[in-house]
């Protein structure tokens, strides 16, 4: 009888684990806090973070965003930001998205939708890196899937080192 309610358990702990469950999703390997990819004179080329919240959308239910520094000469960096698990929608005669910094203040970064069609590359002139290099917390809202809904997805940029 011991035996039974053994494998009757074993049979449970299996129906019970999911088939899907391969490793970290792609949320988990991107992860809330700063990793960089070094180039071949080693220091950062490029540095990437992913919104510490997630929102349910209709292609996914763990849609959320991340954040791209890529560091240029004279201090300066492009900023890009991508959605993950829903499409990225902007108007391609104005694209922008609003980021609010932890002061509180809007700021508005306008700039074109990348070649996957997943972001925007923020032009330079937006200043958002001096908004990422000067804040702990950031919030980007953007507007999500068919019926153009705005969600709001928060950065902790605390700690951004692209010197290498």
């Amino acid at each position: 009888m011991r035996t039974l309610w053994a494998l009757a358990a074993m049979g449970l702990v299996a129906a019970c684990s999911s088939p899907e469950d391969k490793g970290p999703t792609q949320r988990d390997q991107i992860g809330q806090v700063w990793k960089y990819e070094d180039g071949a004179d080693g220091k950062a080329k490029v540095a990437y973070i992913g919104s510490a919240n997630s929102v349910q959308t209709m292609t996914a239910a763990d849609t959320f965003s991340v954040l791209l520094v890529q560091p240029m000469e004279k201090g300066e960096a492009d900023i890009t930001v991508k959605l993950v698990g829903a499409p990225f929608t902007c108007d391609l005669s104005d694209c922008k998205v609003t980021a609010i910094t932890q002061d509180g203040k809007a700021h508005e970064w306008k700039g074109r939708m990348t070649e996957n069609k997943d972001g925007i590359e923020v032009l330079p002139a937006a200043k958002a890196y001096d908004a990422i290099r000067d804040s702990k917390t950031i919030k980007v809202n953007l507007v999500v899937g068919p019926k153009d809904k705005e969600f709001p997805f928060i950065f902790n940029v605390a700690g951004l080192d692209l010197k290498g």
